[in-house]
């Protein structure tokens, strides 16, 4: 006979995280509606009153907050397909180096803004990845981009890369004030954001480390959370070796 007190109580469980769920999307992409409609108001009582010098900067926001919007349902898109078994990241011979260079200039003011001192010890002959260019690039701009939003003003972030076998092993690692154990089990959970935690610039939809980790398994590698002894974070993902890389 089946336990009709635990499946109801799955259910209730299940119920209460969709509620939560839709809960933190609503309010995501609401932000960036709210701010489209703002502006569209304030440029229409510009426009009746003759006064166009502010227009421009208007259509920037709107435009800019567009845009946000249409990324937030795209990531929540992919995200959901990938999750579902319905999208495989696309495979390639992408070189770590040159990804990892790409995520630093696009998160350029973000560094600057934490003043951090970045390292990366990579070795000089690391074969390339079966990953293609766009998602190795994603991938290290969300881990990055975690790890300058949470490290202290100064701090630094170091990237280390090594050769496991027929895959490669990369851990970014950074000395901010890390991952409290009790929310270690959910940080790469759809929307999860550890509550209260110190945070540098805006915070995010909570799909980044979804995705990170979903692309990496989709590949058929690993991604995961280490709590150093010295304290703060170190994500680390293993990623097969491109099969065109020379042994």
């Amino acid at each position: 006979m089946p336990d009709l007190d635990a499946e109801r109580a799955q259910i209730e469980q299940a119920r209460q995280a969709f509620e939560e769920e839709i809960g933190v999307l609503a309010h995501d992409l609401a932000s960036p509606l709210a701010r489209i409609i703002n502006a569209a108001q304030i440029a229409k009582e510009l426009l009746a009153a003759q006064e166009l010098s502010a227009i421009p900067q208007l259509l920037d926001i709107i435009l800019n907050s567009a845009q946000a919007q249409l990324r937030n349902v795209e990531r929540l898109q992919e995200v959901t397909l990938m999750a579902n078994g319905l999208k495989k990241p696309p495979t390639g011979k992408a070189q770590l180096a040159p990804a990892l260079e790409q995520a630093l200039s696009a998160l350029s003011g973000l560094l600057s803004e934490s003043q951090a001192h970045y390292r990366a010890d990579l070795p000089p002959d690391l074969p390339a990845t079966c990953a293609d260019e766009d998602t190795l690039t994603r991938l290290c701009l969300t881990l990055l981009e975690n790890a300058l939003r949470h490290v202290p003003q100064g701090g630094s972030i170091c990237v280390t890369a090594r050769c496991e076998g027929e895959a490669i092993r990369v851990c970014i690692a950074d000395d901010g004030a890390g991952v409290p154990e009790e929310h270690q089990a959910h940080i790469f959970k759809k929307f999860y954001r550890v509550p209260r935690s110190p945070l540098r610039g805006k915070r995010g939809t909570g799909l980044g480390l979804t995705f990170a980790k979903l692309a990496v398994e989709g590949y058929g590698g690993a991604l995961w959370l280490e709590s150093p002894a010295e304290g703060g974070a170190r994500f680390c993902f293993r990623l097969p070796i491109s099969a065109e890389a020379p042994s």
